[in-house]
């Protein structure tokens, strides 16, 4: 897959909308009228129920999805609390264009989001060169955690203990609960 960050985003918004789709939902793409709105990336409503949501929509090629925030040196993450307004769905695609979906509510989002950049900025064994671009690993979406040392950096740094628990891959149910 090429490196044009713009094409894999707007890849992950369709791949994510047309899985919305089969679920029954309708759904609008917000950046087709408002290029790269802050919070959210597409409307899907439940025209049965009459209720909708926003879903906020992170796409990548490797194993570390960038969340579109930056971190202070201390670890803070400017108003995350605001900007993470809806589930967030995290797409890896392949060199194929196969896709995975990865769904958080946006609790679990805020979550893991922070606790995953608190350790890499407290508890990963480096010093920061300057504030670092926040990203999530494909393994924590998984529910993993990290080993307390990595063969292929040759360090030894803290375990990362996953605060999420679970797996999120396809689970769409966290959205179907706000649409029913």
């Amino acid at each position: 897959m090429g490196k044009d960050n713009k094409n894999i985003g707007l890849f992950g918004e369709t791949a994510v909308a047309l899985e919305l789709i089969k679920l029954g939902y309708d759904v609008i793409n917000i950046n087709s009228s408002i290029q790269n709105y802050k919070n959210a990336d597409l409307i899907v409503m439940n025209s049965k129920t009459g209720k909708s949501t926003m879903v906020q929509v992170k796409c990548g090629t490797t194993h570390n999805i960038f969340v579109g925030f930056v971190s202070e040196l201390d670890g803070t993450i400017p108003a995350i609390d605001e900007k993470i307004i809806c589930p967030w769905v995290f797409v890896k695609v392949d060199d194929d264009y196969n896709t995975e979906f990865y769904v958080l509510s946006a609790d679990e989002a805020k979550t893991l989001i922070k606790a995953g950049n608190d350790w890499y900025v407290h508890d990963f064994n480096r010093q920061l060169k300057g504030k670092p671009i926040v990203g999530m690993e494909i393994s924590w979406l998984e529910g993993k955690n990290t080993d307390a040392s990595s063969t292929n950096l040759k360090i030894q740094h803290k375990a990362f203990n996953n605060p999420l628990g679970h797996n999120s891959i396809n689970r769409w149910d966290k959205i179907k609960r706000l649409l029913e």
